[in-house]
């Protein structure tokens, strides 16, 4: 989310075709006809996909579509749902037509904020029910979206689940006590907590104006010649340990963790976890590299009433039906920056970092937060005012200006649903 951050798929895109358009024309959101009211999801998922399309998944003239066809890209995962759905129920619907905000020194309207980003899906939660929700581009409740970076905060919620379940000891041990693969890496002396909040010490550079960068070869090493994800972080070499580098790698060491102390796939852990308990409303997919090793830095593909169910958990503390899918404790540590480089401002302009979480500044820490993806893709809580707010976008600017925009305006209408 750092906003010189994009996805690998942004990588591979520009260096595989010519310069995005600098400035590309903001289409008309098409609203969608009403939410669906089903309390499931069966709509197909492709089963082919064609890696040539990945040159334009984030040209602007592709994004509302590539968005929501990921499975036509690259190879994929099924994250199973379990047998029966829980649905959010419906509250009294609040009409946000109107809401206004402030962001340097304009007033600016939301519904052109909407606009503007090219939402795709939007949806408010106030004590666990749905007072608003707008599809926009022929979408619906039923989509899968890709949620971009959205990913690691799933990601790093099984962490805290595997803590729980004692398969962690401790998130202070070195992480090459789970994931000894690492051994003469740069992971070598990091522990688990410093990969956790992207201070794990690995030598990186994720500049995508620098066609030397790290991310660039990475691009070129595991796309182009198919090496896989694990055998080019295996060669990544150790630097300032507990500082503070926004890298994508240390969302796939998570991955190499939760795989290696719970013997399974991502995916199946993803499902057995976290779909299934929250009774999500569709079976969801998460892309593959071309060696069929799940990503997870990225790539979780579900509809937006079922990425904000993770919204939901944190908001409840972690407990879901007299259940605690993960603890309290976990909820409140993730989401509260303690190092002097994770406070808001330090980490990124406007934005602190805990435990792949975001905090915006000026909030009450382990009570106000939200995970991130690149384009506009965002699950925001506030815990104290009891509401979600998630969205889904194709933004063709990756700015982290622009997602304080957004927190601005999701701040105004927690105020309207309050």
């Amino acid at each position: 989310m750092k906003k010189q951050l994009v996805s690998l798929f942004a990588a591979t895109a520009l260096l595989l075709s010519s310069a995005l358009s600098a400035s590309a024309g903001t289409a008309e959101p098409e609203q969608s006809a009403p939410a669906a009211k089903l309390a499931t999801c069966s709509d197909p998922i492709s089963n082919r996909y064609d890696v040539t399309k990945v040159p334009t998944v984030v040209d602007p003239d592709n994004m509302l579509r590539s968005f929501v066809h990921m499975d036509q890209v690259l190879p994929y995962s099924i994250i199973q749902t379990g047998s029966k759905a829980r649905p959010f129920k419906r509250g009294k619907i609040v009409d946000l037509s109107t809401i206004t905000y402030r962001f340097n020194g304009e007033t600016r309207k939301f519904a052109d904020l909407l606009n503007r980003s090219r939402t795709n899906g939007f949806l408010v939660i106030k004590d666990g029910k749905i007072v608003n929700e707008q599809y926009f581009n022929g979408n619906d409740s039923c989509t899968r979206f890709t949620s971009w970076s959205i990913a690691k905060s799933y990601v790093s919620t099984l962490v805290g689940i595997a803590v729980d379940e004692g398969k962690i000891k401790s998130i202070d041990d070195n992480i090459t006590r789970y994931v000894p693969e690492l051994k003469g890496s740069g992971y070598e002396k990091a522990t688990i907590r410093d990969v956790l909040q992207m201070s794990s010490g690995v030598v990186w550079n994720e500049d995508y104006g620098d066609k030397k960068s790290d991310i660039w070869r990475m691009v070129q090493d595991v796309v182009f010649k198919q090496m896989p994800v694990k055998d080019f972080i295996q060669k990544l070499r150790g630097g300032e340990l507990h500082t503070f580098n926004y890298k994508s790698p240390d969302s796939e060491v998570l991955a190499f963790l939760i795989e290696n102390v719970y013997k399974k796939p991502l995916h199946e852990v993803l499902s057995d976890k976290l779909w299934k308990p929250l009774g999500m409303t569709s079976d969801a997919y998460l892309n593959q590299d071309l060696n069929h090793r799940d990503f997870a830095f990225s790539f979780i593909n579900a509809p937006l009433r079922d990425l904000a169910k993770l919204g939901q958990l944190f908001m409840q503390d972690g407990e879901w039906r007299g259940e605690q899918i993960v603890s309290a404790k976990w909820v409140k540590e993730a989401t509260t920056p303690v190092d002097a480089d994770l406070q808001p401002n330090a980490a990124a302009p406007h934005f602190g970092f805990q435990y792949q979480w975001w905090v915006p500044e000026g909030a009450k820490f382990g009570q106000e937060f939200s995970a991130i993806g690149s384009y506009g893709q965002y699950v925001y809580v506030d815990k104290d005012a009891k509401v979600v707010i998630a969205k889904v976008s194709a933004y063709p600017v990756n700015s982290i200006y622009q997602d304080y925009e957004e927190i601005t305006a999701f701040r105004e209408i927690v105020k309207a649903v309050s």
